[in-house]
């Protein structure tokens, strides 16, 4: 499936604070807002997970998405980043969709070996990361982004993102998730 995907994706830009967004199921709520690693969860729902990469490059960020950043000394616009989207698989069916914007330093530095290491395993395993609040997002069906990805046009999809602090640098990690996910499981469709 992967190689028909083309890089980069990218995710629609309808995102809201996760307070002003309802959710009307308590499980996918909690799918959405759990603060530890969603690899570990999705982990502990299959035999076989794997880390597909979709791509990885250096690019800039929509506008959208560097809005997000904090400005500090320097300004984001002008700083370096690569783009990275993932596909995060259990028992051979894509679960979930991951875009992350990462400065280019990090990728030097603590993220210089990643390959097809989940993001999480180090992001959660140093507390030197940070996670700033949720905002969420829902996709209608039908929408490009569900035919990018050849994935069930006629479902809703959830997705959810944050900017994590790092020092003085920051990145943000946006998940959607498609349509096999366990966090769907109590949905009724």
């Amino acid at each position: 499936m992967t190689h028909l995907i083309r890089f980069p994706v990218s995710i629609p830009s309808d995102w809201q604070s996760s307070k002003a967004l309802t959710v009307a199921d308590p499980y996918l709520r909690n799918w959405l807002l759990d603060t530890g690693s969603l690899t570990e969860r999705l982990q502990s729902h299959c035999m076989n997970f794997e880390l597909t990469v979709i791509g990885q490059r250096p690019m800039q960020p929509e506008l959208e998405e560097i809005s997000q950043f904090s400005q500090s000394n320097h300004k984001q616009s002008e700083q370096q980043w690569q783009i990275r989207e993932v596909l995060l698989s259990g028992n051979g069916l894509p679960w979930v969709f991951a875009r992350s914007i990462l400065p280019q330093a990090l990728c030097d530095m603590e993220f210089a070996e990643l390959g097809s290491r989940p993001l999480g395993q180090i992001i959660f395993n140093d507390e030197r990361f940070v996670r700033r609040p949720f905002q969420l997002l829902t996709i209608p069906p039908k929408h490009t982004f569900q035919q990018q990805l050849a994935v069930d046009l006629d479902m809703s999809l959830w997705g959810r993102r944050s900017v994590f602090n790092f020092n003085h640098l920051q990145l943000m990690v946006a998940e959607v998730f498609l349509p096999d996910c366990p966090a769907y499981r109590q949905l009724e469709r």
